[in-house]
């Protein structure tokens, strides 16, 4: 049994160490690098001749939505076209701590370039910005041409960008509808200063934003909102709500509607028995449910009376 063991135990180290096999070398500086980064250059500021004379006569290029047919040199050269005269201040850099590597494969005697860029600008027909990590393989031919791409990149951020060129409609507005009168009813709620009765309108996973006071995405649960609102309530009255214009119902292909609305809203300074007239925007965003689900108001507290 003692034997057995120890024949087991040279076997799993044997083993391990059978694991590791070399395939090749790992380069942080090589000529195709240098080839790699020509190609960049030409591709951002379109210059096409020096495209075509960094690439094979087989040049092939895949990005993450080609299944079936590789791209032709032609479409590349059509995209760095439109690109380079149609996107402002249009750049391919290395990010971050990110740099190329050669990866030379001794098995298959094959030599590719990765590269770790990210691609900015944005075009001056749409204003979409194209903003996006950009991670691109470079396979190399014996001649140190490239003979293939692949392209791995933001294809949500492309299709918003190809979308741009169309009228899309997204939804209906409604200026009469069943959430404008829940809005219109959780205003006069506003007026009897009840909190609680205001506070019925919301569920208890409402969040706020208070868009002109708050830090970026800053959102407050309901009893957060509330918790001063009966200090408040003994500084100033809310004299009155008077809707300003219509509300409108944004109902958006999807899940949800928004009510956005406009109200001027009179306080008066109990101590001083001044008044001031403000106005205010709020958007309610309401689930499937017809439950809000989301407020986010525009408020200057600068403006009421002192």
């Amino acid at each position: 049994m003692k034997n057995y063991l120890i024949y087991l135990m040279i076997f799993c180290f044997s083993f391990s160490f059978a694991q590791k096999k070399a395939n090749g070398k790992l380069y942080i500086e090589h000529p195709a690098m240098d080839v790699v980064e020509q190609f960049n250059t030409a591709f951002v500021a379109g210059d096409l001749e020096t495209l075509k004379s960094l690439v094979s006569d087989d040049f092939t290029w895949r990005n993450s939505t080609m299944r079936t047919e590789p791209g032709t040199l032609e479409q590349l050269l059509g995209r760095s076209n439109y690109l380079s005269k149609n996107i402002v201040n249009f750049e391919i850099k290395h990010y971050g701590g990110a740099y190329p590597d050669a990866l030379e494969y001794k098995k298959d005697n094959v030599l590719e370039v990765m590269t770790w860029t990210w691609m900015t600008g944005y075009d001056k027909n749409t204003g979409v910005e194209l903003d996006m990590p950009r991670y691109a393989n470079f396979r190399m031919n014996n001649d140190g041409k490239i003979r293939s791409l692949n392209v791995m990149d933001d294809q949500v951020l492309w299709n918003k960008a190809y979308d741009a060129w169309e009228t899309r409609a997204n939804g209906v507005i409604y200026k009469d509808h069943p959430l404008v009168t829940k809005v219109r009813l959780m205003m006069q709620d506003y007026q009897t200063q009840d909190v609680e009765k205001i506070k019925s309108n919301y569920t208890e996973s409402t969040r706020f934003y208070d868009v002109m006071n708050s830090p970026l995405n800053k959102f407050k649960t309901l009893e957060e909102e509330f918790a001063q609102f009966n200090d408040y309530m003994e500084i100033l009255e809310l004299v009155d709500i008077k809707e300003s214009g219509y509300p409108d119902v944004l109902d958006y292909e999807g899940n949800g509607s928004v009510v956005i609305s406009w109200w001027d809203m009179t306080f008066r300074n109990r101590k001083s028995g001044n008044t001031t007239t403000i106005k205010q925007h709020i958007q309610h965003a309401f689930n499937e449910k017809g439950e809000i689900i989301r407020e986010d108001y525009y408020f200057n507290p600068a403006q009421l009376p002192q």
